[in-house]
């Protein structure tokens, strides 16, 4: 082989090699799979989905213009030693600290209206006290509580076999009772499902939700009214944060989700109540609803004012002996049945409101 074609081979090996290198590169650079999809999250995104975004300014009001009545209020407070010194504290009222429980639009209203609301907060080990002879419940300290109220609005379901007849007692003489159930809480009392029962409602296992439409996220779902009533009165629509589908064995419905909401359990869509009514018995499958920041949202404050509306509506306690004017006796102290409040908190000093 002369030297030219020498040249030619290495030329064409070189060229040959050069072919495959680039080949190879190709191959390697070059995508192995389809493309991935482009991930749309449209209920994070789509601003349809939100219906305001911006808070409104809650406007509570009253309507009712019957006298001074007495509204007991169960937070839910876990008792693990003396009863707190202010009780009214746990809704929020009177301290600038964390509430358990803070209902500050619906106290506040009853209270600048004339009504007086008294908190039910059992020290540890102090639960039972004496209460009237021959009256049904007196000997637990929430009967006898009962014994001095016109409505009841409890966030609680552990109640003893005792209380609960006090409770169902307190109905069958006109009482109002408002329970409140929290979906995260629901079913981790092993005494929700007894109390229910005492009421004549119930509470479904789960949460809804909607993707379609919701304020802000997907578990603050809108409700509207199920048909006119009392609790629905000026009603559009209401925001409830984390709701759970309640019922009653022979009440009627107040509030329906929205179309487009599904149960956590089952993913189905549902149309399940979240408020319903069944004499002096409404049951809320939720709680969330009543807090300043949440009376903004849609006609969260209408609702609020329809709500304490119907608190007063009964007088249970008529003018039985014990009972006490607006503020609690005069010169003297609150009764045992709980501290008693007859003019909203004084503002802070910082200047903020005490309540929405």
């Amino acid at each position: 082989m002369n030297h030219t074609e020498r040249l030619a081979v290495a030329f064409v090996a070189t060229l040959a090699v050069m072919v495959v290198g680039a080949t190879l590169v190709g191959f390697i650079s070059a995508d192995g799979a389809a493309p991935a999809p482009e991930i749309e999250n449209d209920h994070y995104t789509d601003e349809d989905l939100v219906h305001d975004d911006t808070p409104g300014e809650a406007d509570v009001t009253m309507s009712s213009n019957q006298p001074s009545r007495t509204v007991l209020v169960d937070p839910g407070v876990e008792a693990t030693g003396a009863a707190p010194a202010n009780p009214l504290a746990l809704l929020g009222l009177g301290s600038p600290g964390v509430a358990d429980r803070d209902i500050r639009p619906l106290a506040n209203v009853l209270i600048e209206n004339g009504h007086e609301v008294r908190v039910h907060a059992p020290s540890a080990g102090g639960a039972t006290r004496p209460g009237p002879s021959g009256q049904n419940g007196g000997e637990t300290q929430l009967g006898t509580e009962l014994e001095e109220a016109d409505a009841f609005v409890t966030f609680d379901s552990e109640y003893s076999e005792a209380e609960r007849e006090a409770i169902e007692s307190f109905v069958d003489d006109g009482g109002t009772v408002v329970s409140m159930t929290d979906p995260d809480e629901a079913f981790d009392q092993p005494g929700a499902a007894a109390f229910d029962s005492t009421l004549g409602v119930s509470t479904q296992p789960g949460y809804v939700y909607n993707l379609a439409e919701n304020d802000l996220n997907y578990q603050r779902v809108y409700a509207e009214p199920a048909g006119e009533s009392g609790l629905t009165d000026g009603v559009d629509r209401v925001v409830f944060p984390s709701a759970t589908p309640v019922g009653a064995a022979a009440g009627t419905e107040a509030f329906r989700p929205i179309e487009g909401t599904q149960l956590s359990t089952t993913r189905a869509p549902t149309d399940a109540p979240l408020v319903v009514r069944d004499g002096g018995v409404i049951k809320i499958g939720d709680a969330d609803f009543l807090s300043p920041e949440n009376a903004q949202r849609a006609d969260n404050d209408v609702l609020i004012g329809n709500l304490a509306d119907e608190l007063v509506a009964s007088g249970a306690a008529g003018a039985a002996p014990g009972t006490f004017p607006v503020g609690g006796p005069a010169g003297g102290s609150p009764p045992a049945g709980g501290p008693v409040v007859g003019e909203p908190p004084e503002t802070p000093a910082d200047g903020t409101d005490a309540a929405t």
